[in-house]
């Protein structure tokens, strides 16, 4: 059997909704997931605060 790794999990469950652009606070705990979509059209946009990520999505979605 072939070993999963969570964040593969996730990037997949994230590409299967079409999700086209993540806004999310960089760290060690989100590094699996953007190693899987890394090669993938979503688009990543990282943040060093959770304020800045939703200011950021908030912003996004109005445009």
């Amino acid at each position: 059997m072939e070993k999963v790794i969570g964040g593969q999990l996730a990037a997949e469950a994230l590409i299967d909704k079409g999700v086209e652009y993540i806004f999310t606070l960089s760290g060690g705990h989100i590094t699996p997931i953007y190693q899987f979509l890394e090669n993938t059209k979503v688009k990543l946009f990282a943040t060093r605060h959770e304020q800045a990520a939703v200011f950021m999505a908030e912003a996004w979605a109005r445009m």
